[in-house]
């Protein structure tokens, strides 16, 4: 399948091309909230519009741009770039902040720190051709995919074993032997949970009241279930003391049981690790290298233009379409968060030109036609259900475009 703009968490991707087909053709497209600029890609191919302009606050879409015009390639970008290094760049170098952030979301590293060392070594053998990293796991390969595939079962092991010793820095937990590890893990864990069970009831709560207490919504049962356990962090340990004389034990002390269980978690999750061979970050550049071939169209230049600005601050000319990727209202926002919708429909209400995305919006928009996206609609991902994603207009836009309302029943 086609890839179309920047590898985004919430991309268009699937749905791109059918969106344009589905919009009238015009002089100008305007991708107001124009993400990772999906919908803009494929508007800049259809070549139904003399001009595109991509829109947002944050800056996906200039970075969109400097991908077409081959500034971001694996020849520009060698390097390797660390968990330290990326929160030091994130805020100043959108090529940091975008492939180097799992689900490029921009806010958090690619890799966990229990694989880091791993990614690192195979980038510098694949990349760089430095196999240093390698060597220091006991391991020999030229870094292809198909060699770690072929031996992945012996490189996890010489990984997890080098690991423990040089990253755990622990003489007790590199002493641990493998097959003691989930009995380990259960012990440890519950001993610590017990300890706040205790002081809970003694003090006579019910979870319910920690979580009034500390202002959580539902956090407190990781505190005392057995379900996706977890201690408490400094600060929570600290007001919960104060309420509770039961946690007399100090954090540092009573951290340390903690501490351990973290790692030997960790550890186990090493032990389940697949697909060595991949190398995220650099699949993510050679997406981005794909976008040199919009430099193939003729005037692009005069073609694209992009901006950051708020959607009430962009030019809106009389002979252009807009189209309104908004967020989803009970989603997380992103970078858009608090987006006020009351403020947007006022906004767009009575406009002739517009197209909006979104699952339902008021009585006074129209749907004009959906598209099915598959969805997970398991934890496990296990399972997929079909949703329709509405394109909703207003009735000026109906009109003024003179297509049929397309009921829903047409296309579901």
């Amino acid at each position: 399948m086609k890839r179309y703009g920047l590898p985004y968490q919430g991309s268009k991707n699937a749905i791109a091309a059918a969106i344009i087909d589905t919009l009238p053709g015009a002089d100008i497209f305007i991708d107001l909230f124009a993400g990772g600029c999906a919908v803009t890609h494929a508007a800049m191919e259809s070549g139904k519009y003399r001009r595109v302009i991509a829109n947002d606050i944050c800056t996906y879409p200039q970075f969109f741009k400097e991908c077409i015009e081959g500034r971001h390639t694996t020849q520009t970008h060698p390097e390797w770039i660390s968990r330290e290094d990326f929160f030091r760049l994130k805020d100043t170098s959108d090529y940091v902040k975008y492939v180097w952030s799992f689900g490029n979301n921009g806010c958090s590293y690619l890799y966990s720190k229990e694989i880091e060392p791993w990614k690192r070594a195979l980038h510098l053998a694949r990349v760089q051709g430095d196999f240093s990293g390698m060597k220091a796991f006991g391991i020999e390969t030229d870094g292809s995919r198909a060699d770690i595939a072929a031996h992945m079962d012996e490189y996890k092991v010489k990984y997890i074993k080098w690991y423990m010793k040089n990253v755990l820095m622990s003489e007790r937990e590199y002493e641990i032997e493998k097959q003691n590890l989930e009995g380990k893990i259960k012990d440890e864990s519950e001993k610590l949970r017990t300890y706040l069970i205790k002081a809970r009831d003694d003090a006579g709560y019910k979870s319910r009241d920690v979580d009034k207490y500390l202002g959580t919504n539902g956090m407190a049962r990781h505190y005392y279930g057995r379900s996706q356990w977890e201690f408490p962090t400094r600060e929570v340990y600290i007001r919960l003391q104060q309420i509770m004389p039961g946690l007399n034990q100090d954090y540092d002390d009573i951290a340390g049981l903690a501490i351990l269980w973290q790692s030997l978690q960790s550890l186990q999750s090493l032990q389940s690790l697949q697909r060595l061979q991949r190398l995220q970050s650099l699949e993510s550049l050679q997406s981005l290298e794909s976008l040199q071939s919009l430099q193939r169209l003729e005037r692009l230049e005069r073609l694209l233009t992009v901006s950051q600005a708020d959607f009430t601050q962009v030019e809106i000319p009389d002979n252009a379409i807009v189209y309104c990727d908004i967020p989803y209202r009970g989603t997380d926002c992103g970078a858009y968060g608090g987006f006020d919708h009351e403020r947007f429909y006022e906004w767009a209400k009575g406009r002739d030109n517009i197209f909006i995305s979104e699952y339902s919006m008021p009585p006074e928009f129209i749907r004009y036609t959906g598209f099915k996206k598959t969805v997970l609609s398991s934890s496990t991902g296990s399972t997929k259900a079909a949703e329709i994603e509405g394109l909703f207009t207003t009735p000026e836009t109906l009109e003024k475009v003179g297509r049929v309302y397309e009921q829903l029943s047409l296309f579901g």
